[in-house]
Formats: C-alpha cells, sequence, structure tokens
C-alpha cells in the first residue's frame, strides 16, 4: 500500500513539472523530438524512483536510531513519513480532548528541522483542515491530533517540498516536521452539533 502511494507521488510530482512544457503538437509538428522528450521523461521518473528508495532508507534507519537512543517509538504513515507513537500517558489523555475534523480551523505550531537536527522554519498560524495548505505528512498526522499534542514527523521529500522545495527547504530534501495542534478557532455550522469537539462554540 505505502509502495503503491509512492508510486503515484512520483508520478504526481513528474506530471506536475510537465505543467511548464509547451503544449503537445501532432506528429507531423513534433518531428524527432518525441523520443528525445519521451526519454527525458524516462530517466526523471527513474531519478525519483531512485530518491524514494534513499529517502525511505534513510528515515527508516533514523526512526530505528531513534527508538534505540530514546524508546520513543514511530509507525510508518500511508504517505511514506514515519510519526511518533503515543505513550500510553498521552493516549488516555486524549480520550477526552478535541480531535481536528475536515472544514474546521485549528491553530498549528510547525517547526521544521532538517535531518542533521538544525532548524530550517518555526511557524505558528492558523489553518483549515484538508485543505492541503500543509505538506501531505504534516496533514495526515494532524488526522487524530487532539489539543496540546505534539507530535514529530520524519518525511520523506516527496510528501514535505517535493522536487522543488522552498525558500528555507532545498528541492528532494527530506525533513522532520515538530507538529503541536492548538486551539480549534472556527468550525462550520454543521458540526458544531458535535459536542465532544467543539463544547467551546
Amino acid at each position: 500500500m505505502v509502495k503503491n502511494v509512492r508510486f503515484i507521488l512520483v508520478l504526481l510530482l513528474v506530471a506536475a513539472m510537465g505543467c511548464h512544457r509547451t503544449a503537445p503538437q501532432s506528429p507531423s509538428q513534433r518531428s524527432n523530438e518525441s523520443p528525445q522528450a519521451d526519454s527525458a521523461t524516462i530517466a526523471l521518473m527513474e531519478m525519483n524512483r531512485r530518491m524514494v528508495d534513499e529517502a525511505d532508507r534513510v528515515l527508516m534507519h533514523m526512526a530505528d536510531s531513534i527508538t534505540k537512543a530514546t524508546g520513543r517509538e514511530f509507525a510508518q504513515m500511508g504517505c511514506g513519513g514515519w510519526k511518533s507513537r503515543r505513550t500510553d500517558a498521552e493516549r488516555n489523555k486524549g480520550l477526552f480532548l478535541p480531535t481536528p475534523n475536515s472544514r474546521e480551523r485549528w491553530r498549528v505550531r510547525l517547526r521544521t528541522f532538517r535531518l542533521d537536527g538544525r532548524l530550517a522554519t518555526d511557524t505558528e498560524s492558523e489553518y483549515t483542515i484538508k485543505q492541503y495548505n500543509l505538506p501531505i505528512s504534516v496533514e495526515e498526522a494532524l488526522e487524530g491530533m487532539y489539543t496540546g499534542e505534539k507530535v514529530t514527523v520524519l518525511s520523506p521529500w516527496y510528501c514535505s517540498y517535493g522536487i522543488r522545495g522552498n525558500e528555507y527547504i532545498a528541492p528532494y530534501e527530506s525533513v522532520i516536521f515538530e507538529i503541536t495542534l492548538g486551539e480549534c478557532t472556527f468550525v462550520p455550522f454543521d458540526l458544531r452539533k458535535n459536542e465532544k469537539n467543539h463544547r467551546h462554540f
């Protein structure tokens, strides 16, 4: 299942890069350019596949190393990242606390670290759940978190900032996210009947 998700993500990344190319032409117009374009696409896909495998290997080793050093265990998520497991105390604490639902707006603190431990970004803002304004691994990690909970996510490049990176993170760079879920700040009216999650509204 995880391998299938990774393969689909790689295809989407390649397709996104292709969005900036000129529109397809008829065979008579393309001349001898088509085989070269096809070869370049295949080469890019193969390179991305190798980069995916390398990121998975590195992060799996990192998860094992952290567990051996600290006792904190990690579980692999559907997107391919690794999320820290709750302790029994954390699990019991979360039984009666609000958790996010789609279309709600929650305050989230997101700290991004490079794999060598250097802090890259530290932000706190409000995000609408399931609107995918955050990296894929962060969106998935938020599912089921409770108010005040903090989790660590070892996130491969393909569900972090991808092949393009951003101002702070290089292309193809895997990162460590530290996510802290704050308070819910907005709930759509049709969801407010859920007393467990929205007793403060």
